[in-house]
């Protein structure tokens, strides 16, 4: 499979990987979730390079290999960055060495806190995508979390952003033993508690992008597990609400749920299904 690494201007030395398909159709563009990386990704980029959509991801500042305080980034400099490297993204499109990858419809997807930042980046720039596919967005999280300290998390963010807050509980993540162990043994998996900062901005980010969702203008895909403890469903059926109703012409928003479903759907008992949901979105999206 051949890659190309892409460097990303303004963003203290954040990188994407290009995977290229063989005969691509697409490029998208993909953002991993809160504490994880670009790497537990490699079914998801076959499942896509097999379709003929080339992969551009890449790791979240502070997050895998990229630079940055470990975990403790605001939600909004993800987002800054997720534009950036859209940028970057078509601006090697429009090289040679991009061999007319400008030519390519565009897509973009996120998961948990990716999805977040997925959502607000197709919001702020919608004219050159295609396509936006929402997995398990972060959009309400620790909807079991005390009220009180929900309450008190914005101020908690900006008074102590290295304060561990919540730790994520690895069992949420799926029903396949084989993959909760394969995240408790990764090295570059955030294990221990989640920053204040991260926790504050992105509880706070969630609410703001439901808010705002009646702005959307680009085709969407949106998939949550009735079982996600992590994100709770009710913002991914909340925000498909919203932002497919306001609209003359409204953008085609679809919501699928998947029962019983936790967190990282592509990953779970509900593995197969989900890929052939995607799967039949992206050959209607693409033609």
């Amino acid at each position: 499979m051949r890659q190309t690494l892409i460097p990303v201007p303004g963003t203290g030395g954040l990188q994407v990987t290009m995977h290229h398909a063989d005969d691509p159709r697409a490029v998208l563009v993909l953002c991993h979730g809160f504490g994880e990386h670009s790497g537990r990704y490699a079914r998801m980029v076959d499942f896509l390079l097999a379709r003929g959509i080339s992969v551009a991801n890449y790791d979240l500042r502070g997050h895998g290999s990229a630079p940055g305080p470990r975990y403790r980034v605001a939600v909004e400099e993800h987002i800054e960055d997720n534009l950036a490297v859209r940028d970057a993204v078509a601006e090697w499109s429009r090289s040679a060495e991009g061999n007319g990858a400008d030519k390519l419809p565009r897509l973009l997807m996120g998961h948990s806190m990716g999805g977040l930042v997925a959502g607000e980046s197709a919001l702020r720039r919608p004219w050159d995508l295609k396509g936006l596919v929402l997995s398990s967005p972060g959009l309400i999280v620790g909807e079991d979390s005390p009220a009180a300290l929900k309450a008190v998390a914005p101020v908690v963010a900006r008074l102590l952003p290295f304060l561990p807050v919540e730790k994520l509980d690895a069992n949420d993540i799926s029903r396949v033993p084989e993959y909760v162990d394969d995240y408790n043994s990764d090295p570059l998996v955030l294990h221990g508690g989640v920053p204040a900062l991260s926790a504050g901005t992105l509880l706070a980010g969630g609410a703001k992008l439901i808010e705002r969702s009646r702005g959307l203008r680009v085709p969407t895909l949106v998939v949550n597990g009735s079982g996600d403890t992590i994100t709770s469903p009710k913002g991914a059926r909340r925000f498909a609400v919203l932002a497919g109703s306001d609209h003359d012409p409204r953008p085609e928003v679809i919501y699928r749920e998947f029962e019983g479903g936790r967190h990282e759907l592509f990953n779970d008992l509900c593995a197969d299904e989900a890929y052939e949901v995607l799967g039949d979105w992206l050959d209607t999206r693409l033609g």
